[in-house]
Order: C-alpha cells, then sequence, then structure tokens
C-alpha cells in the first residue's frame, strides 16, 4: 500500500474529528439512553404527556364516549414509565411495575379503591373505577419501552419547548365554555305588595338568570322580579274574604280544580295527551336539563271588580284566568308571559333527534341480519358489525354539542368502507343470490320506515301519546326485521352463484 503523506495539522483535524464523533456517539447512544431526563423528555413521551392533558381537561367533555376514554390510558401508560423511572433509574423495573399496576386497578375493585385513594391525595376528591376492557391499551407500554431505546437527539429543549403548549391551550379552553340553553321555567307563584309574582329558572348559562316576573294589572303587562320567593310553591289558594272560593292544582297534571259547593270540579286542564305533546316540545337536549311540564303553583291576586288566578306551568309558561272568568296559556315572552306566545295543542309534535338516527341503524342491521342468513358464511359477521359500527361512530359523531366529534368520524372513515368491502367480497365467495340482495335492502328499507311510521302518525296527532308511538315503533321494526330473515330463509337450495 503506497504511503500517503499528511500534514500534521491535516492530521490534528481527523484526529479531532473522529474525537468529537465519538463524544456525540457516547451523549447521544449511552447517555441519552442512560438518562432518566431524556427519556421524559422525549418528542413522543412530550407529545403522549400534552395528549393526556387535552384529552382529560378538554376532549372528555366535548365528545364523551369510547374513544376519548381509552385515549386516556393509551397516553397515560406512555408518560408513567419515564415518570417512574425519575425515581426508580431502572428503565424495565419501570415498565413492568406501570403494566402490572395498570392491570390491577383496571381488573380489581381493591386497586381501583387504592388508586382512587392515591389521587384524592394528589389532586383532591377522585374515583377510579375498575373496567377490564381498558386493557386493549396495554400494548401502549412498547411505545414506551421504544422510545428508552431510541433516545433523540435535543429531547430537552423540545420538551421545554412543547411545554408551552398544553398550557396555552388550556388557558384558552377555559375561557371557551360552551353557553348551554336550560329550558324556562315557572316553577312557583305568590302574591306581594298587591302584585302577582311567577318565580322562574332557566335560560342562558352565561347570560343573567331569569329570578321571576310580576303583574298588578292581571296578567296584562309584566315587569322584572327579583325579590326572593317562599321556599316551597303554593298548590292551594282561596279569594280574599271568600273562603269558600279556591282553587287547586292536580298534581302531575296540567290542570286546576275549583271548590263548588264544597267539591272540588275542574276549572281548567289539558288533556293527557296534550301534556305529552307540550313536554316533547320543550324536551332538553340532555335529560338532566329537563323542566317538567305540570301545574306546580298557584295564588290569587284580588283586584278592582273580580279576581285572577295563576297557574306555574312548568315549561309551559303559565295558566291565567282573569277577571271574567275565562282562562288562557300564557307563553314565554321577551317581558313576561304573552297568551300568543302559548304552543298550540294543533302544531305537529316533535320527537328526539335521535329517532331517525335509531331507526337507520336498526333498519341497517335487520338488513345485514337478513343478507347474512343468505350468505351462510361465518366470516361475514365481522365486515357486518365494522360496517354497522361504522354507521353509528358516523352520525354519532356528527351529532354532537360543539361541531363533532373527529376522534369518531376518523374511525368511521376507516370502518365503513372497509366494512362494506368485506361484506361485498364474503358475499360474493358465497355465492349469494340476487334475490338475497334485494331482500336484504328491501328489508333495510322497510324496516327502517316501520320504525318511522308511528312517530310520523303521533306528530301528525293521529295517535295520543308519545310512549304508544315508541311501543308502536319497536314492534314493527321487529316484525319487518323477522320477515325480511324468514323471505331468506324460504329460499329453498343451496346458494350457486350470482343470477
Amino acid at each position: 500500500m503506497p504511503y500517503i503523506f499528511r500534514s500534521p495539522i491535516r492530521y490534528l483535524d481527523d484526529v479531532s474529528i473522529r474525537m468529537r464523533s465519538r463524544a456525540n456517539l457516547r451523549l447521544i447512544s449511552p447517555g441519552m439512553r442512560n438518562s432518566a431526563l431524556a427519556w421524559i423528555g422525549h418528542p413522543l413521551t412530550v407529545i403522549a404527556t400534552v395528549l393526556l392533558l387535552l384529552n382529560d381537561h378538554l376532549f372528555k367533555s366535548l365528545w364523551p364516549g369510547l374513544v376519548t376514554g381509552k385515549l386516556s390510558d393509551v397516553a397515560g401508560l406512555i408518560v408513567a414509565p419515564p415518570l417512574l423511572n425519575l425515581f426508580i433509574r431502572r428503565p424495565r423495573v419501570s415498565v413492568l411495575l406501570t403494566g402490572a399496576a395498570f392491570t390491577l386497578v383496571k381488573t380489581t375493585s381493591i386497586g381501583a379503591a387504592l388508586a382512587s385513594e392515591a389521587w384524592t391525595l394528589a389532586w383532591g376528591p377522585s374515583q377510579v373505577l375498575a373496567d377490564p376492557t381498558d386493557l386493549m391499551a396495554l400494548p401502549a407500554l412498547y411505545a414506551a419501552w421504544w422510545t428508552w431505546n431510541h433516545p433523540a437527539a435535543r429531547a430537552a429543549r423540545l420538551a421545554r419547548a412543547a411545554i408551552v403548549i398544553p398550557v396555552t391551550v388550556l388557558a384558552v379552553a377555559a375561557t371557551g365554555q360552551t353557553e348551554v340553553f336550560r329550558p324556562y321555567s315557572a316553577y312557583a307563584v305568590d302574591v306581594a305588595d298587591g302584585m302577582i309574582v311567577v318565580a322562574t329558572r332557566g335560560g342562558w348559562s352565561m347570560g343573567p338568570p331569569r329570578t321571576g316576573f310580576a303583574s298588578s294589572d292581571g296578567g296584562n303587562s309584566w315587569v322584572s322580579w327579583d325579590a326572593p320567593m317562599p321556599p316551597l310553591p303554593r298548590t292551594s289558594a282561596c279569594v280574599p274574604d271568600q273562603p269558600d272560593r279556591c282553587y287547586r292544582i292536580v298534581p302531575t297534571r296540567l290542570k286546576v280544580e275549583e271548590l263548588r259547593n264544597g267539591q272540588w270540579v275542574t276549572a281548567w286542564e289539558i288533556p293527557p295527551s296534550g301534556q305529552d305533546r307540550l313536554a316533547r316540545v320543550y324536551a332538553p337536549k340532555l335529560p338532566e336539563d329537563a323542566e317538567v311540564v305540570a301545574s306546580l303553583g298557584i295564588a290569587i291576586q284580588k283586584l278592582s271588580g273580580g279576581y285572577v288566578v295563576v297557574v306555574a306551568n312548568g315549561a309551559d309558561g303559565i295558566a291565567l284566568r282573569d277577571i271574567s272568568g275565562i282562562w288562557h296559556r300564557l307563553g314565554w315572552a321577551e317581558k313576561g308571559f304573552d297568551s300568543s306566545r302559548a304552543v298550540l295543542l294543533t302544531e305537529p309534535g316533535r320527537y328526539e333527534d335521535s329517532v331517525p338516527m335509531t331507526a337507520l341503524l336498526a333498519g341497517l342491521a335487520a338488513g345485514l341480519v337478513a343478507l347474512g342468513c343468505g350468505v351462510r358464511r361465518l366470516g361475514f359477521a365481522v365486515p357486518a358489525l365494522s360496517l354497522w359500527v361504522g354507521v353509528w361512530l358516523f352520525y354519532s359523531g356528527l351529532n354532537t354539542p360543539i361541531l363533532f366529534n373527529p376522534f369518531a368520524v376518523l374511525f368511521a372513515s376507516v370502518l365503513v368502507p372497509i366494512g362494506a368491502y368485506g361484506v361485498i367480497v364474503s358475499a360474493v365467495r358465497g355465492g349469494t343470490r340476487l334475490r338475497v340482495w334485494a331482500i336484504g335492502a328491501a328489508t333495510a328499507a322497510v324496516a327502517y320506515y316501520a320504525i318511522m311510521m308511528p312517530f310520523y302518525a303521533w306528530s301528525a296527532g293521529w295517535l295520543k301519546y308519545y310512549s304508544l308511538a315508541s311501543g308502536l315503533s319497536i314492534a314493527l321494526g321487529i316484525a319487518a326485521g323477522s320477515a325480511g330473515v324468514l323471505a331468506v330463509i324460504k329460499l329453498k337450495g343451496p346458494p350457486t352463484g350470482l343470477s
């Protein structure tokens, strides 16, 4: 090998380069790998930390459900081992202890109770529930182990830079709370300073609270009223100076009775079917925000020339008997109550927003079951279930109080095409007849309309009660699905291919 002359300066430069390279290798490989701070500062760990904060403090409140529930477990299993390693300095032990503790908490009541006590001591009153389905997040421990064995340069600096992001986002989210509307409700009536006073509640969560309205002219005009009301609504009242002329409300009903000749007779009422229709009109999006539609309180105001009776009817407003003895329903107005704002009993009834979606899912399930009876392949069940779950996630993801649920829509965009493709492939391989396809499609359509028809009839006033429409829809839906399945089963002979 010929001798190559290198100058002393070039030789020293080469040596310096090799020394720096070895120093960098020592810094990045063993140094970073054995550094607890480098592990917790790894970009993947930082991302999991940010995701954990956002999910627990923002996403779960906006989009509660399966995805956000499991997302916290996945992110927590990535973050917990490096955090634990700060104290014990044993990466393998940290990963194993995290997995063991997570399994204990999620599968035993004792583990859940201990975790609840620990979280209570650290963060205040908390409750951790055992849920074995959370164990599906255990593979996230491999991501934590991978970050230990694959350290990233400048991890600590990235961590310091990224730590500002969740704090900023959470600060903005805390000031951007969603305004919630609760139905107005008239829950009590009283007479104060010669004025009839109706106590109210409800309205927009960020607006001024409604405390009540008062009228001194028998309900023709109203003014705001914020004086305290009696702790309990009055359920009966008598005309001043006429103790034998009394009125009382009937609990749970929109009904008032009057004492005549020593007997209680009906003075005013809304039939139960009409009350049921009104209850659906004021049905809120969340059950906990519901206000009753029933007579809750009553009071009598003495005026020159007669008296007026005012009844608090919950979400429906008030009922008023004027001086001439005629009863009126008064609905909610901007400044009190107005008879022109009362909901007419002849208006179409409003069923729940979830009814069409439930009918669609039930119809799809009926069609898939009918088609599956013709396919006769066990593998058909998996793509059929994937398709159904994907459609459910898509509709539930779009029907949220705030925009949409991105997690549900993302999973749906994957499950729907995969499930549809699997259903088609499985049916083709099974030699499914075209008649089976037609019956399956017809079953889905018929089941959907069979479920919806009772609600259409109730909305139009042909059925009196919402509960009756619900029961009929269930019965008709089952009948339509069963008819489709029987029609497929009655097709004679084994499948011979597409025809």
